[in-house]
This record gives C-alpha cells, structure tokens and sequence, in this order.
C-alpha cells in the first residue's frame, strides 16, 4: 500500500512539474546551427540534443561542442550566436523587461536591437553576465569572450556601445550589506546585538548597481576592454589591429578552417574596414597606474579567441598614423578569413600560463627570449596574476635566466696607489680610468660563458722626484670564464684574465729609485653578484671579486703572492625591460711581491673610484 502511494506521489509530482514547464512561455527559438548542441531545461535532470526550430524558457542552459555554432533569437527580435565549446543560461527575457544572460564559458556574439521609444533609448536593456565582469547594452552589434581557467572577460564591440565593469565573488555580498545596530538598556550596557540584513536584489537590480559604479568603461565600435581577477577594474577600451577587426566582424557564424590565411598587423596599413572605429580616448602607448588601476595596453594588438587574452604589438612597432595603431610584425599572426589568432612559431598561448614553449619545440636562447617578449606583451603577471591569491610578479627559472646575450659598458674613474712596503715609496694617479666591456653570452641553462676585454690608463705622479721610470701608461685586460645562477638574484662566476698591470722592480741605480714595468699577469677571479635590494625600477647590486695571480717571470723580474680583491655597489636603474644605467662605486686592493737581483719588493695597489655602466640585453 505504501510503495503504491508513493509511486502515485511522484508520478504526481513528474505531472506538476510538466505542467509548469509547458506552460512557460518561450522567449527564444533556434535559427541556425550546426554541430552538437546541448539543451538543459529548467527542472530537468539530464541535457537532450538541441533540434532545429526548438524553443526555449527562461532558466535554459545551452552548450555547444567543438565545431559547432548556434544562433537563436529572441522574443525582442535580438539574435545570439554561440561559438564553439561554450555555455550559456537564458537567466530572464520578455518583450517588457531587460533581458540577461549569463556566459559561463566561450564565445557568443549578440546583435542587440535599438528602441524605438525615445524614453528608452539610454536604457540598458540586455545584460550579459561572466564571473568577472557584467555589460550592459543599449543596441549594438558585440562579441564577448569568457575564459573560465583564467577568469579572463573579453569584451569586442562592432557598433554602437557596451558598457563593461569588473565583479567578483564578494560584489553581491556588498550590495546586499547588511548593518548591526546595538540594543542598550537604560544604564548604557550593551543588551543585544542586532544583525538586520542588507536588502535582498534581483539579478537585474544588481547589474544596474554594478554599471552604475565609477569604474565602469563604456567600449564604443572598434575597440577591446578586458577584465579579469587580478586586474582592480576593467581595462580602458583600446583599438585592436583594424585587419583582425575586420575579419572578425566578417565571421559572424564563428567558422574555422583547416587551410590558413595568414596575415600579421603590416596589412593594418591597408585595412579597408566595413565598419566605424570610434577615436581612442586612452594613450595609443598604453598605461597603467598601479595606485588608480587604470590599465590600458598598447594599441593595434591581436585578441585570442579561446584564451581571451589580449596580444599587444612588440616594443619595436611602428605607430601607423592612418588607423592611429601600432603595426604589429612580430607579435603572431591572424587568420584573414576567421580572425583566429595564431602565436609565434614554436610558441603556444595558455590561458594560465601565457605564451609556453611548443611540445617538441627545439629549445635555443633566442626561442626562450621570444617567449618571455611575447609574456610582456600580454602582461601576464598584471592581466592574469595569481590565480589562487594575489598578484605576483613570476620571476623566471633559473634555467632562463640567461636566455638573451647581455652586453655591459662600464667606465671607471678614480685614483690608483702604488706603495712600496719596504721605503714607504708611494706613486699615485689620481685620475686613472677604465674602459670595460662585458659580453654574457645567451645560454639555456643555468651556466653562461663571459668575456671581457678592458682598457686602462694609468700614469703615476711624483715619477721625476724619486728618479722613477715607468713603461707605458695604457693597460688591456682580456678574460674569459662563466658565471652559474646560483638564484634568480644571486649569481656565481669565476674567470681566467690575461691583465696587465705596473710592477716596480729596483733599478739597482739606487735602493729607491723602481722602474715600474708594464707586465702581463695571468690570474683566476672567483665572485659574487648579487640584488642586494630590489624595487620596481631600481636595483642594488653589489659584486664582490676574489683574486690570486700564478707567479711570473719577465725578463729580470719574478712576480709572485698576488692576490686581492674588488668590491663594487652600484644602484641602477631599469630605463625599459631589456636596458638598464647605473652609478655606484668600487674599491679594490692587490698585494705582490716583486724580485729581482738587488732585492725583493712588497708592492700594494689600491684602487678606488665611481663607476658609470650601462647595460642591454640582445
């Protein structure tokens, strides 16, 4: 009797549950499609295929597969086209009301119609929601971008405008606050605590108070605005490259191609657009104030399609003043009849991660380099972040952080001291420089060659007083070694110099008159470099250098016990991501012993001055 009523209770309920579902009525039926697409009803438990000249309630869910396209309507006569792997849910639409629809993952392309009353023509009356973002739309023609493995919106309009702004997991938690209000008795002492909750909001009413927020962007025809976690609000709408807008613009049904067109940004220059593109309002350069949140990337990039992400043109393109972009040449390429974006060879874009090595992809420098250019590009680290906290800056492996040849130019002033223990003899040259030159080879390890060649000029003073001779004054040094990334900020290096240097010998004459001969010392330089401190654009490096000389012999004289070392501190400044100037200070000190037939000689060199370098990495 039991199993009998509640067989009766269900099938009553299936009965119910049918009943009001057949008596929604439908806001949007299928046009076109193509594909496998995937319908799930209000109340149903499991998804049915999608059939032409299907109709769709409220509350419906769509997903497409690889491929596939669908484009439906709606009660209001706008269209929705659907891209491929993507999902949406029909939230609410009527004939009377705003309509919304939530964008869970993939493409859609919306065509919005324009009302006819003059009253609501500046009202929003369609919204599209994401998980990071919410627009609002008057009547216009836009594609909107989601990608739920980086949180990435993307928002593309054609015509007229969309207004965009960010939200997040906590935005409906601060429209509906609630307040506390302290109940207290006659004598002031706390009696109860009371939590009176905030006011509880439709989803429509909640995306009016979202767009109504300062931080909202309005995107006009022919630019991009994107958002994301890590981003504080939405970008400023930038102009993408007129020829991918174009193409995308063309390719309204979302098609792909197994044979390629490509093309890259210098047909920018030839765009011949079939639609408005309004004037940029933020700088054609970029920007971005980390205290504000004002974010905008360079203009004329490309947009991917299934990352979302935004490609700005390299560091090197060239401003085109006809479509007021940056010609990109070296940041990927498009397809011309889809707009599909392609990276550069042996890279692909993911949509964590950024732009990554290709499988099997032969691993060179110069290979390495590209991607970490093409990371700055998409400004990885600011766009994307963390996904699981805050932003970080990602540092590179060690096993890249030698990717590019790295040139350095120093030049150093300052004074040099020769003493000679023995008399307490002292010569001087107050104004020795050096000319250095250091080549750190690119590498795709951990281990980089070094070479170095430097030039000197040393001329001692108080030479005629003492009856002293000296052998010329200019000085090379050659060497050669590797230096090994013991960290990201700490490196380790040891090298072999051939380095000439002055080395008094007695002239026998008198026991304090030296000829100081110019003599060409092989030594082994161990040391340290190292970001002492780092912030934003500056750095304090220190390098600290260990040195010991083999002992040699030149005709009448044998060198031997040379040993010291060189400490610098420079302060530098990063003029752009691959150069860099700096201005600090070195000391170093060297001891020998000098003999002869008429004696032995303790020598002691110290030098001490500023140092100028400027540095550039290839």
């Amino acid at each position: 009797m039991r199993i009998s009523i509640s067989s009766g209770l269900l099938c009553f309920t299936l009965f119910l549950l049918n009943t009001a579902l057949a008596a929604r009525a439908p806001i949007a039926s299928v046009v076109k499609m193509r594909g496998t697409i995937t319908k799930l009803l209000p109340g149903a438990i499991e998804a049915t295929p999608v059939l032409m000249d299907d109709k769709f309630p409220e509350d419906t869910s769509l997903v497409t597969g690889p491929k596939s396209f669908i484009k439906i309507k709606f009660i209001d006569n706008s269209e929705l086209n659907m891209g491929p792997d993507s999902k949406i849910v029909i939230s609410e639409m009527s004939t009377d009301s705003v309509g919304v629809i939530s964008l869970l993952k993939g493409r859609i392309r919306t065509e919005v119609q324009k009302s006819t009353v003059p009253s609501e023509k500046e009202k929003n009356k369609f919204y599209i929601r994401t998980r990071t973002a919410a627009m609002g739309v008057r009547g216009t023609d836009f594609q909107t971008i989601y990608n739920p493995d980086n949180r990435m919106t993307s928002l593309l309009t054609y015509k007229g405008s969309v207004a965009m702004a960010k939200i997040d997991e906590k935005t409906h938690q601060r429209l509906e606050k609630s307040n506390t209000e302290i109940i207290r008795d006659s004598d002031n002492t706390v009696r109860e605590i009371k939590v009176i909750p905030g006011k509880q909001m439709g989803e429509q009413e909640e995306l009016v108070e979202v767009l109504n927020n300062k931080n909202t962007v309005i995107v006009p025809p022919g630019q991009n605005s994107f958002t994301s976690d890590a981003l504080k609000k939405s970008s400023l709408p930038v102009k993408i490259s007129p020829v991918q807008l174009n193409a995308l613009y063309k390719n309204t049904e979302f098609n792909e191609k197994n044979v390629l067109n490509l093309k890259s940004g210098v047909d920018a220059q030839n765009p011949n657009l079939d639609l408005l593109v309004a004037v940029q309002q933020a700088p054609v350069e970029g920007l971005y104030n980390a205290k504000t949140g004002d974010f905008a990337p360079k203009a004329g990039g490309f947009i991917d399609q299934k990352t979302g992400l935004y490609i700005a043109p390299e560091a090197s393109a060239s401003l085109d003043d006809k479509t007021g972009v940056y010609v990109a040449e070296k940041s990927g390429n498009f397809d011309a009849d889809t707009g599909d974006y392609f990276a550069p060879k042996g890279l692909v874009l993911d949509a964590k991660k950024g732009f990554v090595l290709e499988q099997n992809a032969d691993v060179k420098p110069e290979l390495l380099a590209l991607k970490e250019d093409m990371n700055r590009l998409i400004a990885r680290d600011r766009v994307v972040g963390d996904l699981d906290g805050e932003v970080q800056i990602a540092a590179k492996t060690l096993s890249e952080k030698f990717i590019r040849d790295r040139l350095s130019f120093s030049l150093m002033v300052g004074s040099q001291d020769l003493k000679i223990k023995n008399n307490s003899h002292d010569v001087k040259d107050s104004g020795a420089f050096r000319f250095n030159v250091l080549w750190q080879v690119a590498s795709t390890n951990r281990f980089s060659p070094i070479l170095g060649l430097t030039y000197s000029k040393v001329g001692y003073s108080a030479l005629a007083s003492h009856g002293d001779i000296q052998d010329s004054r200019s000085l090379f040094t050659i060497s050669t070694g590797l230096k090994y990334a013991l960290t990201n900020r700490v490196d380790l290096f040891s090298f072999l110099s051939l380095d000439q240097a002055h080395y008094a010998g007695q002239t026998g004459v008198f026991p304090d008159v030296y000829q100081y001969k110019r003599i060409v010392m092989t030594k082994l330089n161990l040391g340290v470099d190292a970001e002492l401190v780092k912030s934003n654009r500056f750095t304090l490096m220190g390098n600290l250098v260990g040195t010991k000389g083999f002992r040699k012999k030149y005709n009448n004289l044998t060198v031997t016990d040379v040993s010291g070392f060189t400490l610098k501190i420079t302060p530098q400044y990063a003029i752009n991501e691959k150069k860099s100037v700096g201005l600090g200070f070195f000391a170093s000190k060297e001891s020998s012993k000098i003999n002869n037939a008429f004696g032995t000689v303790d020598q002691k060199r110290d030098d001490h001055g500023v140092e100028v370098k400027y540095t550039v990495d290839q």
